[in-house]
């Protein structure tokens, strides 16, 4: 079964159908054929027992001494000769030799030996009624036998049925044509045959009918509407499917249909995934990219953050020995204020100077130091803000300013070094010069004035720088702060792009179980891509910066 086609399953019960019909319609005839041979023997057993009773009847009559064995015999033939049934029904009797002993049609043949008469087939009837006779109920005999009253005259088939009996050897004979009921049977089957004709064709024209029915609406074999299902449900979208001219409604077109829909979605998901997987690794590229410049400069910002630390440190140092110099410098000038008062103590009061001199020398020293150290920073300074770039242009005005304050600040104390050695060498001359102890005063009042101005104006700038630099170093740490959130969510960032080309190549490999008939990008096109579209970005940046 699995071997045949839709058609032939559809014929195949149409046939077996047919085939039944036939067969129980010669069924049927045939058993009306057999019904009516019964029937027509029943008849022959009927009509040779009332023949059988008629000599048993004149047999007893014999036996009873009321007929002699003559006389019963010959009343029993006169009677038997006289029995008619049917059309040309009749009784005969004979003996076992076999000879004729009472024919009612022929009586040229009483007394005559049948031993050699034959039918018109060759077949010694007679004979086989004397040797059927022989069982205790008789029998039946075939044979052939030219019927009456037919023109022309012509053999036909007749049953012959004998029975004997014993005591005066005499068997009778009976027979009937069935010819008719041959005739019947071959009518019936040209009947039965003529409806299975009719009946074959109305059934093969529905059948027909049904299979071109059918065969239009589903557009083709089943067989083959299954393969085609069968091989888009495995994913195959760019497999032919075959259908006939004008064909609009029907299985098959509507399949076709289904296809080219599911390979245009299939073609979309599939170009759409191979975009989405090339985005996914230039985004996880890119965000690698990301994540080492990020860490970079965070750490560039961490070794800032440390620098201006340490540069805030020296500040204060050099705001606390501004302010010292300062207020040496403001007792310096109330000393030379009270010179005019104290010319009397000249000479202790120069030693005094002296001393103190001495040690505004050494502050100017730690001044000076100071000034270089912080010139030093500022350079430093300047250089990381150059590295910083966009970033550092405000850092960069700030260490310029320092820079300048710096130079200022060790100009300042080369000129008090210059005046304290003048003072100095003015006090070991003192002695000498105690008349000139007054003019001496005033310009030392002069020269102190300035070095108070220039004192205070160097507290006054340190102070601010100081104030800068912790500006400076707040905002720096806030820079920090934020670039390792930035690098965290970057890192974030990165797992997620990771996570999501994970993600495009399953796409991609889901899709990829349908074939549409296109090729897609394979892996190493793909990387292809990315890289092109990555250098494209770097570039841009690059131009940008």
């Amino acid at each position: 079964m699995r071997k045949l086609g839709f058609k032939q399953k559809l014929w195949l019960p149409l046939l077996v159908s047919l085939t039944a019909l036939l067969l129980v319609s010669v069924s049927a005839a045939y058993l009306s054929y057999q019904t009516r041979i019964e029937e027509r023997k029943n008849d022959l057993v009927n009509v040779a027992h009332i023949g059988l009773s008629i000599i048993q009847e004149y047999a007893a009559l014999e036996r009873a001494g009321t007929l002699t064995g003559e006389q019963a015999q010959q009343q029993a033939l006169a009677r038997l000769r006289d029995i008619r049934y049917g059309e040309d029904g009749y009784l005969i009797v004979i003996n076992s030799r076999p000879r004729m002993v009472m024919h009612p049609i022929r009586p040229d043949m009483d007394g005559k030996d049948l031993g050699e008469l034959a039918d018109a087939d060759g077949r010694h009837h007679y004979l086989s009624f004397a040797a059927t006779a022989q069982a205790p109920q008789g029998g039946f005999v075939d044979y052939v036998f030219t019927r009456p009253h037919v023109s022309p005259a012509k053999a036909v088939d007749k049953i012959g049925y004998v029975v004997r009996y014993a005591p005066w050897d005499w068997i009778i004979a009976t027979g009937a044509y069935v010819d008719d009921i041959d005739a019947a049977f071959y009518n019936s089957l040209y009947a039965a045959g003529g409806v299975f004709l009719v009946l074959a064709l109305l059934l093969a024209l529905l059948v027909a009918f049904t299979n071109r029915s059918i065969e239009r609406t589903i557009g083709g074999d089943p067989r083959y509407a299954a393969d085609v299902t069968g091989a888009i449900a495995a994913g195959n979208l760019a497999i032919a499917i075959r259908t006939r001219r004008n064909d609009t409604d029907s299985l098959m077109q509507m399949i076709r249909h289904m296809r080219d829909a599911l390979r245009r979605t299939i073609s979309e998901i599939r170009s759409v995934a191979d975009n989405v997987a090339v985005t996914a690794r230039e985004i996880a590229g890119g965000n690698a990219d990301l994540s080492a410049r990020t860490e970079s400069q965070a750490a560039a910002l961490q070794q800032t953050a440390s620098s201006l630390e340490q540069m805030t440190s020296m500040v204060h140092q050099t705001a606390e020995n501004a302010r010292s110099a300062s207020e040496q410098a403001s007792a310096a000038a109330r000393i030379t204020d009270r010179g005019g008062e104290m010319v009397l103590e000249v000479v202790a009061t120069m030693r005094d100077i002296s001393g103190e001199s001495q040690k505004m020398v050494d502050i100017i020293a730690v001044i000076e130091g100071i000034a270089f150290q912080t010139n030093i920073l500022a350079l430093n300074a300047a250089v990381e803000a150059a590295r910083a770039g966009e970033e550092g242009r405000g850092f960069a005005v700030v260490a310029g300013e320092v820079r300048n304050l710096a130079q200022r600040s060790a100009a300042a104390a080369k000129e008090i070094r210059g005046l304290i050695h003048n003072a100095v060498g003015k006090v070991g001359a003192g002695a000498e010069l105690v008349e000139k102890t007054g003019a001496t005063i005033q310009e030392a009042q002069s020269a102190m004035a300035r070095v108070t101005g220039i004192v205070q104006e160097i507290a006054s700038a340190v102070s601010q720088q100081s104030a800068g630099i912790e500006q400076i170093n707040l905002a720096v740490t806030q820079m920090d702060n934020v670039t390792q959130q930035n690098a965290a969510l970057v890192e974030q960032a990165a797992a997620a792009a990771q996570s999501f080309d994970a993600q495009a190549r399953q796409l991609q490999a889901a899709v990829a179980a349908f074939d549409v008939g296109e090729h897609p990008l394979t892996a190493q096109q793909a990387q292809q891509t990315a890289a092109v579209r990555r250098d494209a970005r770097q570039t841009r940046l690059q131009t940008a910066t």
